[in-house]
């Protein structure tokens, strides 16, 4: 715990030194005594670090203690500090390498997680075969990882005909993994890339089933990259037949795995890309320290 602690420290303080002069305008305060709100670079390291994998904890735990939302919401904090356009008097090489820093920079030495329940998720199908004892499962490159929705009560309205209708109000905020082209990498013996999505298959047993369904993940692993966050807005628009105000909020990271498995409540890798073979010679492979 204590080594952690150091890390998340230094990670905030080079965030600090690094973005300090562009999160808010300026630099981060030095916390004085007695303070106890934290500033968007604290939660950002924190939010980074909670969603990091210590190869000495199996994927589970990590899982478990992993918070996407957290992460998309302590990036967007540091949003003007990281997402930077390109200047009319940088050339390109300039600007890579700037990109290239702050992706150093917001990728602490441990590899970032993205988590997704087996059980109950539309976004990552997982449905067991029973005649084969084998679990089918698929994902895509545009995944949403969590969702916040909140009622806002009604209000009557009226059309540009003066009919009033009342209308429900809502507000939904979607917390959205973006993977970009990565998954195409993945190799073919884990399974099929297609459109944009991949399917692959796990062997269960039909006892075992159940829990693992009930209790695992789907992991994706590997580091933040350029542009790191982005936010969409769309308002609602109600209308007689459908008299629903939904306002929608989309934030998304963006991320690039290196490697995917499916993991058991007891940490057992089921299924993972790259297979054992090809891990053995993946530079930096967490799947290999955890086997």
């Amino acid at each position: 715990m204590r080594q952690f602690g150091a890390s998340l420290a230094g990670l905030a303080f080079a965030l600090g030194l690094a973005l300090g002069s562009s999160v808010q305008g300026k630099p981060a305060p030095r916390p004085s005594r007695g303070a106890t709100k934290p500033s968007p670079i604290d939660i950002a390291a924190a939010a980074i670090f909670k969603n990091s994998a210590d190869p000495s904890v199996n994927l589970h735990a990590a899982c478990a203690r992993s918070d996407f939302k957290f992460l998309a919401l302590g990036l967007q904090g540091i949003g003007s500090g990281i997402t930077p356009e390109k200047s009319e008097y940088e050339t390109a090489a300039e600007y890579a390498e700037r990109v290239r820093k702050l992706e150093a920079l917001l990728n602490p030495a441990n590899p970032i997680i993205v988590c997704q329940p087996l059980d109950d998720n539309e976004d990552a199908p997982f449905e067991y075969d029973a005649e084969r004892q084998v679990f089918k499962g698929s994902f895509r490159s545009h995944e949403n990882v969590w969702r916040d929705v909140k009622r806002l009560g009604s209000y009557v309205s009226k059309t540009r005909m003066g009919v009033s209708a009342r209308v429900s109000a809502s507000a939904e905020m979607d917390y959205d993994v973006e993977m970009g082209g990565a998954l195409a990498a993945f190799s073919p013996a884990c399974g099929k890339y297609e459109y944009g999505g991949y399917s692959y298959e796990v062997p269960v047993l039909r006892g075992e089933a159940p829990l693992v369904k009930a209790r695992g993940y789907l992991v994706f692993i590997g580091r933040l990259v350029s542009p790191f966050i982005d936010s969409d807005d769309t308002p609602g628009s109600p209308t007689l037949d459908d008299p629903h105000d939904v306002y929608e909020r989309d934030l998304t990271v963006y991320f690039k795995p290196t490697e995917a498995a499916v993991v058991s409540s007891s940490g057992e890798l089921l299924w993972q890309c790259p297979e054992p073979s090809e891990a053995q010679v993946h530079p930096g492979s967490l799947l290999r320290q955890q086997r």
